[in-house]
Protein backbone atom coordinates (compact mmCIF):
# COMPACT_ATOMS: atom_id res chain seq x y z
CA UNK A 1 0.00 0.00 0.00
CA UNK A 2 1.23 3.33 -0.91
CA UNK A 3 2.16 6.39 1.66
CA UNK A 4 -0.90 8.36 0.44
CA UNK A 5 -4.63 7.60 1.68
CA UNK A 6 -7.49 9.28 0.27
CA UNK A 7 -8.87 12.12 2.21
CA UNK A 8 -12.45 11.26 3.62
CA UNK A 9 -15.21 13.10 1.58
CA UNK A 10 -15.70 16.36 4.12
CA UNK A 11 -16.62 19.83 3.48
CA UNK A 12 -13.72 21.50 4.93
CA UNK A 13 -10.93 19.87 3.20
CA UNK A 14 -7.99 22.61 3.38
CA UNK A 15 -9.05 22.46 7.14
CA UNK A 16 -8.90 19.09 7.07
CA UNK A 17 -5.72 18.53 5.38
CA UNK A 18 -3.86 20.93 7.60
CA UNK A 19 -4.78 18.83 10.90
CA UNK A 20 -3.75 16.01 9.05
CA UNK A 21 -0.24 17.52 8.50
CA UNK A 22 -0.19 18.99 12.13
CA UNK A 23 -0.79 15.56 13.36
CA UNK A 24 1.37 13.70 11.13
CA UNK A 25 4.18 16.54 12.35
CA UNK A 26 3.56 15.54 15.98
CA UNK A 27 3.60 11.68 15.68
CA UNK A 28 6.71 12.08 13.29
CA UNK A 29 8.42 14.48 16.49
CA UNK A 30 7.25 12.05 19.23
CA UNK A 31 8.83 9.14 17.22
CA UNK A 32 11.87 11.22 17.12
CA UNK A 33 12.34 11.90 20.94
CA UNK A 34 11.49 8.54 21.45
CA UNK A 35 14.40 7.50 19.22
CA UNK A 36 16.48 9.59 21.35
CA UNK A 37 16.49 12.67 19.32
CA UNK A 38 15.39 16.00 21.74
CA UNK A 39 17.40 18.75 20.78
CA UNK A 40 14.80 20.98 18.80
CA UNK A 41 17.05 22.57 15.91
CA UNK A 42 17.97 19.00 14.89
CA UNK A 43 14.75 18.17 14.70
CA UNK A 44 13.58 21.48 12.78
CA UNK A 45 16.08 20.02 10.47
CA UNK A 46 15.23 17.03 10.05
CA UNK A 47 11.66 18.39 9.57
CA UNK A 48 12.78 20.72 6.71
CA UNK A 49 14.64 17.84 5.02
CA UNK A 50 11.44 15.32 4.44
CA UNK A 51 8.17 16.10 4.80
CA UNK A 52 5.91 13.96 6.91
CA UNK A 53 3.43 10.85 5.59
CA UNK A 54 0.22 10.94 6.67
CA UNK A 55 -0.73 7.59 7.78
CA UNK A 56 -4.22 5.71 8.49
CA UNK A 57 -3.60 6.42 12.45
CA UNK A 58 -3.42 10.28 11.50
CA UNK A 59 -6.68 10.50 9.35
CA UNK A 60 -8.54 8.28 11.75
CA UNK A 61 -7.42 10.22 15.12
CA UNK A 62 -7.88 13.32 13.37
CA UNK A 63 -11.57 11.82 11.95
CA UNK A 64 -12.26 10.64 15.57
CA UNK A 65 -11.50 13.95 17.20
CA UNK A 66 -12.78 16.81 14.58
CA UNK A 67 -15.47 15.14 12.83
CA UNK A 68 -17.18 13.07 15.82
CA UNK A 69 -15.70 14.23 19.20
CA UNK A 70 -15.42 18.04 19.10
CA UNK A 71 -19.00 18.29 17.54
CA UNK A 72 -20.55 16.40 20.23
CA UNK A 73 -18.57 18.05 23.21
CA UNK A 74 -19.71 21.44 21.55
CA UNK A 75 -23.50 20.06 21.00
CA UNK A 76 -23.85 19.07 24.27
CA UNK A 77 -22.00 22.37 25.74
CA UNK A 78 -23.90 24.55 23.88
CA UNK A 79 -27.72 21.89 24.80
CA UNK A 80 -26.48 22.65 28.47
CA UNK A 81 -25.67 26.01 28.97
CA UNK A 82 -29.54 26.44 27.17
CA UNK A 83 -31.01 24.31 29.05
CA UNK A 84 -29.64 26.58 32.50
CA UNK A 85 -30.23 29.24 30.69
CA UNK A 86 -34.08 28.71 29.93
CA UNK A 87 -35.53 30.03 33.46
CA UNK A 88 -33.49 33.13 32.99
CA UNK A 89 -34.89 33.57 28.83
CA UNK A 90 -38.24 32.95 30.07
CA UNK A 91 -38.25 35.82 33.09
CA UNK A 92 -36.67 38.47 30.33
CA UNK A 93 -39.70 37.11 27.67
CA UNK A 94 -42.01 38.40 30.13
CA UNK A 95 -40.65 41.19 31.30
CA UNK A 96 -39.83 41.94 27.65
CA UNK A 97 -43.94 41.83 27.60
CA UNK A 98 -44.59 43.65 30.63
CA UNK A 99 -42.22 46.71 29.72
CA UNK A 100 -44.14 46.34 25.85
CA UNK A 101 -47.51 46.56 27.02
CA UNK A 102 -46.23 49.76 29.77
CA UNK A 103 -45.02 51.64 26.75
CA UNK A 104 -48.02 50.75 24.74
CA UNK A 105 -50.35 51.88 27.38
CA UNK A 106 -48.53 54.67 28.68
CA UNK A 107 -48.95 55.95 24.23
CA UNK A 108 -52.01 54.81 23.25
CA UNK A 109 -54.32 54.79 26.63
CA UNK A 110 -55.68 51.57 25.47
CA UNK A 111 -54.40 47.93 26.17
CA UNK A 112 -54.47 45.54 22.88
CA UNK A 113 -52.77 42.83 24.40
CA UNK A 114 -54.79 40.64 26.62
CA UNK A 115 -53.59 39.16 29.84
CA UNK A 116 -53.58 35.51 29.87
CA UNK A 117 -56.22 33.95 32.33
CA UNK A 118 -55.20 31.01 34.55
Amino acid sequence: MSGLYPVPDTRFEYTFRRALNREAERQRTLQWKKMGVVDPLVINQLQKNQPAKVSSYVVCKVVVRDVILMPFVQGVLWTGLLITMRPWLRKMVQNGRKVGTFIYRTVLGTDLIKKKRV
